[in-house]
C-alpha cells in the first residue's frame, strides 16, 4: 500500500468510528440488526460497513459526476441539457431555478460540458478577449480534481485552440494548437465561468463571448466540412429508490474511469465487499449481512460528508477559521494528490461540485454569526468591512447566500449576492462597507447593500474573491464576523 493510500486507510477508519452521525430513525428501523446491540452485529456486516464508508468517501465524486452527466445529457429533465462533447450555456445570471447544489456562482454564468476523450482528444477553442472580461474554463477529471485551465488568468486574452487528451492518447499534436492538457480519466467535465454585469446590454455581450467557446473532436479539427454526429448515450445510473444504488453507480463509473495505480491497494480492499472497479458480480447477490453493512455506509457516508462540508474539513491541510469564516483548503482542486479523499469528497465535490485552485479563486464560508450561532432568516445581520478589510481581488469579489442544500434561495427582489460589482453599492465616508442580511428590505441607503435572507431557514454565506490578492492567498486576511442586529 502506498503511503498516501495507507494514510487514507488509517484516517478513514478513525473517522468512521468517531465522526459518523446517527442513522435517521426511519433508516435505522430497516438497517439495524435484529438484536439491536453492537455486539450482535455480524462481523462481515461491520467489516462491510467500515470498508463501505471508506469506499463512499473515495468514490463520492464519481457518483456525483455520473449522476450529473446522466441528468444533463440523457434524462431530458431539468434546465441543463447538452450532448456529449457539447456545451450548455447559461445565458442569465444564476438563480434558484438551478437546483443541483454546488453553491452556484451568481456573477459568472456557467458553460458546462462533459467531454469523452476515451477514443480521441478534443480541441477546445476560445475567442479573443479585447474587453478583458473575466472568464475561465476549468477542466476537471471524473473525481473532481482540476487537470487544467483555459482563460483570462491561465492563457490570457488571446484566441486559441487547446488540445485535451485522455490517458491513452499517444498521437502527434497538430499545428495551430497553443497547448496540450492531459487528463488521467477518459471523461472530463468543463466548468466554464464568464463574468457579466447585471444589465441586459452586458449580458448580450457575454452571450456573444460564450458563443466563441467551441469543442471539436481532433479528427474534425481543421476540417470545416466535417460532420460531427451528436451523442446522447452515457452510463445509466441506479434509481434513488435502490438502497445500494449509490454503490452500483459508483462501481460502474469507476470501471469507466479507473482510479490511478497508486490507489490499487485501496481498490483491492474495496473489492472484498463488492465495491470498486475490481469487484466481481452483482451487489444484489452479496451476503445479506454485507448488503446491510453497505446500506448503512451509504446513509452514514452522506451524513459524514455533510458535516465535513460545513466545517471545511481537510485531513492534509488544517482549516483556518477566523471570525466564523473558514478558508477552503490550500489544496482545493487537487486534493487527491495529497491523499485527502475526505476533503475531496466533502468540501470539493459535496458542497461545490468542484473547486477552483486558489490562484483562480479563494473562498471563505460561514454558517454562523459572531456568537457562533447558526445563521437564520428570522434574524437580521450585518457584515461591516473596514476600509482595510475589503477583500483584495484583481477581478471581483462577492458575498452570496445559499440554503442548506447549497442552492440559491428565491427572494422577491431577485438579489442573490452583494459585491464590488453591484451597481449603486454604498460605501461610508470612511471607506467602510456594510452588507445587511435580512428577510425584509432595510430602509434608506441600506437597501443598496441588502442581501435578502430566507425567513425561518438556516443559510450559509460564501465570500468569493476572483484572482485574489496576496493576503487571501497566504490566508492572512481575516473577514469580519457576521453580527446579529438587535430587534
Amino acid at each position: 500500500m502506498s503511503p498516501v493510500s495507507q494514510k487514507f486507510f488509517n484516517v478513514a477508519a478513525a473517522l468512521v468510528l468517531g465522526l459518523c452521525t446517527v442513522v435517521p430513525p426511519q433508516a435505522a428501523q430497516s438497517l439495524a440488526p435484529a438484536a439491536g446491540l453492537p455486539g450482535d452485529v455480524a462481523w462481515n456486516e461491520e467489516f462491510a460497513y467500515l470498508t463501505g464508508m471508506q469506499a463512499y468517501v473515495y468514490g463520492f465524486p464519481a457518483i456525483l459526476y455520473a449522476n450529473l452527466r446522466y441528468q444533463w445529457i440523457e434524462s431530458g429533465q431539468g434546465p441543463v441539457q447538452m450532448g456529449v462533447n457539447q456545451y450548455w450555456h447559461s445565458r442569465q445570471l444564476s438563480d434558484p431555478k438551478l437546483q443541483y447544489g454546488g453553491s452556484p456562482n451568481r456573477e459568472t454564468p456557467y458553460s458546462l460540458a462533459f467531454l469523452d476523450v476515451s477514443q480521441e482528444p478534443v480541441v477546445l477553442s476560445v475567442p479573443e478577449n479585447p474587453q478583458n472580461r473575466y472568464y475561465t474554463l476549468q477542466l476537471i477529471d471524473f473525481y473532481s480534481d482540476t487537470v487544467g485551465y483555459i482563460g483570462q488568468r491561465a492563457t490570457h486574452n488571446v484566441a486559441g485552440d487547446y488540445l485535451l487528451a485522455g490517458p491513452d492518447w499517444k498521437g502527434e499534436t497538430p499545428e495551430g494548437i497553443k497547448g496540450v492538457i492531459s487528463s488521467w480519466t477518459p471523461w472530463v467535465m468543463v466548468a466554464g465561468r464568464t463574468y457579466a454585469d447585471p444589465d441586459e446590454a452586458d449580458l448580450v455581450r457575454m452571450r456573444a463571448f460564450q458563443d466563441g467557446y467551441r469543442i471539436t473532436p481532433l479528427s474534425a479539427y481543421g476540417k470545416p466540412d466535417a460532420v460531427v454526429v451528436p451523442r446522447k448515450d452515457v452510463l445509466d445510473v441506479a434509481p434513488k429508490s435502490d438502497p445500494l444504488g449509490a454503490f452500483k453507480t459508483m462501481n460502474a463509473a469507476m470501471r469507466e474511469n479507473p482510479p490511478p495505480a497508486r490507489d490499487d491497494a485501496l481498490m483491492k480492499q474495496f473489492a472484498l465487499v463488492g465495491l470498486g472497479p475490481l469487484a466481481k458480480g452483482n451487489l444484489d447477490d452479496l451476503d445479506p449481512a454485507i448488503k446491510r453493512g453497505l446500506q448503512r455506509a451509504i446513509v452514514d457516508g452522506q451524513a459524514l460528508l455533510g458535516r465535513v462540508a460545513k466545517t471545511g474539513g481537510s485531513i492534509t491541510d488544517a482549516t483556518r477559521v477566523q471570525n466564523g469564516w473558514f478558508y477552503g483548503a490550500s489544496n482545493w482542486g487537487r486534493m487527491a494528490a495529497d491523499g485527502d479523499f475526505l476533503g475531496r469528497a466533502g468540501t470539493q465535490a459535496f458542497s461545490g461540485i468542484t473547486e477552483h485552485l486558489i490562484e483562480e479563486t479563494v473562498k471563505l464560508r460561514t454558517f454562523v454569526d459572531a456568537d457562533g450561532q447558526p445563521l437564520n432568516g428570522n434574524n437580521r445581520y450585518v457584515i461591516r468591512f473596514n476600509k482595510d478589510e475589503i477583500p483584495e481581488a484583481r477581478s471581483f469579489w462577492s458575498v452570496t447566500l445559499y440554503d442548506e442544500r447549497f442552492n440559491l434561495v428565491f427572494n422577491q427582489a431577485g438579489r442573490y449576492s452583494v459585491g464590488d460589482k453591484v451597481p449603486g453599492l454604498k460605501y461610508a465616508e470612511d471607506g467602510s462597507l456594510s452588507i445587511y442580511i435580512q428577510p425584509d428590505q432595510p430602509e434608506g441607503d441600506k437597501a443598496s447593500n441588502w442581501l435578502p435572507s430566507p425567513r425561518g431557514q438556516d443559510f450559509n454565506l460564501f465570500l468569493r474573491t476572483y484572482l485574489p490578492g496576496p493576503k487571501l492567498l497566504n490566508q492572512s486576511y481575516a473577514a469580519p464576523a457576521v453580527h446579529k442586529l438587535a430587534d
